[in-house]
């Protein structure tokens, strides 16, 4: 006898119709999928483990599904309260209150950098770890649900900024219908197998996307079914041994992986960063080293900025490792020289400086 199981086809695709398969037929078109491994059977779901969650919870951070999250960044709510705005706006255009921070990957990460703010695994006694990569055969939340859930999220946080007073009412009531998905927050993105398919969700609803990666996973950007809006690759140095150091990859060949990252730049046809996070006493030396690296690879920005003694990091670094933005901007300087990249601008409120060989910045949306 055959054993029934009904299913919703929002695991699999569109629609609120129930499916009722076989438990074979089931296995069959989730392996179709490739959500599952027929070794396994049924599958194990990806979660945020608990102490994982209640951590992220208490940081601000709105779960969404199984392992996704939401939390508006501080320039958001700069932008709404005091009408000033991230180096996003001032270099992209990205309206900062419009902008929705997401992660579809809120407590996974295949490296463990010293400098950021999340809490990794290993900053926690060995009970309370969590499994930092999923497994392969785990099976992920559906990306179509995952873009409508996100949204309705915020909008949901938005409300809450009704019952006070506002530097714009106008962008206020634009901030509940986010224009652009900012697809970094906490987490490696690339470890969420349908990252294209949730970009293109994104995308359908007339948002702008970027995507902010480590470089680790190679073959999931180079099969991306859709690109992003701007794609983010963090260099965190200039050779392979400092690269452990600061990086702490779980993986060994992590900086191979980097590397062939980098290569795929020219393949795509949307904007690309090459993002080097600098830490004084770490990693906030040998520009020539770096500016090898942009001659070679090309990006169509490179954006030098300073570590921020925030989070986490606050734990493994000391205040003084977060350098000032006038030893960013006498470091991109010394990028420019080596690349001939220009200086095209800067924010120091987020002690960041631009550069690129073109004129001036592509912007996604006119200027506000």
């Amino acid at each position: 006898m055959r054993l029934k199981i009904s299913l919703t086809t929002s695991l699999l695709s569109s629609g609120e119709h129930i499916l009722h398969l076989s438990n074979q037929g089931l296995l069959s078109l989730l392996n179709q999928k490739q959500l599952i491994s027929p070794r396994i059977g049924l599958p194990k779901r990806v979660t945020i483990q608990e102490y994982a969650r209640r951590m992220l919870e208490r940081q601000g951070y709105k779960i969404i599904l199984n392992h996704s999250a939401v939390k508006p960044c501080h320039w958001f709510r700069e932008a709404l309260m005091k009408g000033r705005t991230c180096y996003k706006h001032k270099f992209y255009g990205i309206p900062t209150w419009r902008c929705l921070q997401m992660t579809p990957t809120a407590s996974f990460c295949n490296s463990q950098c010293i400098y950021c703010w999340r809490l990794n695994a290993s900053d926690v006694p060995p009970r309370f770890r969590w499994k930092e990569v999923p497994d392969p055969d785990e099976l992920w939340d559906d990306p179509e649900e995952i873009a409508k859930e996100s949204i309705r999220v915020h909008r949901m946080l938005v409300q809450g900024y009704k019952g006070v007073k506002v530097f714009n009412r106008e962008w206020l009531y634009e901030a509940e219908i986010p224009a652009h998905a900012a697809i970094s927050l906490t987490g490696e993105p690339t470890l969420y197998p349908f990252l294209g398919e949730l970009v293109s969700a994104y995308k359908k609803r007339g948002m702008t996307t970027f995507i902010v990666t480590n470089g680790t996973l190679p073959e999931r950007l180079e099969n991306l079914s859709t690109e992003p809006s701007q794609l983010y690759i963090t260099v965190p140095a200039w050779e392979e041994k400092l690269y452990k150091r600061v990086a702490r990859p779980l993986w060994p060949d992590a900086w191979q992986r980097l590397l062939k990252s980098l290569e795929l730049l020219q393949s795509f046809s949307c904007p690309t960063v090459m993002r080097i996070t600098l830490v004084r006493g770490l990693n906030m030396s040998n520009p020539e080293g770096y500016a090898k690296l942009v001659n070679k690879y090309n990006p169509t920005y490179v954006e030098p900025k300073s570590y921020t003694y925030v989070g986490y990091s606050r734990r493994r670094l000391p205040r003084d490792a977060s350098p000032s933005h006038s030893e960013i901007k006498e470091f991109a300087k010394r990028l420019a020289e080596e690349t001939g990249y220009k200086i095209l601008s800067e924010a120091p409120e987020s002690g960041i400086v631009l550069l690129s060989r073109l004129d001036k910045p592509i912007r996604l949306f006119p200027a506000r």
